[in-house]
């Protein structure tokens, strides 16, 4: 099986973070944070709706019925952020042992199919070998016995002309 490109490994999709791991790589957005600043922890769909709903409530509030365009885009954002729902992290790892244990599987299948051909490729190596002495040895005894093909021969006509008399005695 060639592919133009490698695999993505489960390391390439899915990276465990423990205490002990070293600081992830800065980004571009790496600036925005603060020192004091802890990461973000993942948004649970109760708290997704709770920000829509209130966000929803800023907009419709009739105390505050004035909101400069700032707010107002931001708001928009908020909104915009929160509308597609976040995968659950516990999905994503099940997902990921999944795809971690088809892809033992694949591999099992495949291992076990190249052992299988290349048990064919020798039993067709052998009956070859085989077919091979066999004309070998057929081819050699020819070679050694010209006399009985002579008498082989002198058999054959000695049956055909035996043949022949016996027909023109039927007819």
């Amino acid at each position: 099986m060639s592919r133009a490109g490698s695999p993505l490994a489960l390391d390439d999709i899915v990276h465990v973070v423990s205490p002990e791991s070293p600081a992830p790589h800065l980004t571009e957005h790496a600036h925005m944070r603060t020192a004091n600043s802890a990461s973000p922890q993942p948004i649970y769909d109760s708290d997704r709706s709770h920000m829509r709903n209130r966000v929803t409530d800023m907009l419709n509030d009739d105390q505050n019925p004035r909101l400069t365009s700032r707010e107002k885009q931001l708001t928009e954002m908020v909104l915009r952020l929160t509308d597609a729902p976040i995968p659950d992290a516990d999905q994503l790892i099940r997902q990921a042992y999944m795809i971690a244990s088809l892809t033992f599987h694949r591999d099992l299948l495949l291992h076990q199919a190249e052992e299988e051909r290349l048990r064919w490729a020798s039993e067709r190596d052998g009956w070859g070998r085989m077919a091979e002495a066999l004309i070998a040895q057929q081819s050699k005894h020819r070679t050694i016995n010209p006399e009985r093909e002579d008498d082989i021969e002198r058999l054959n006509a000695s049956l055909e002309s035996d043949n022949k008399n016996l027909r023109q005695k039927v007819s």
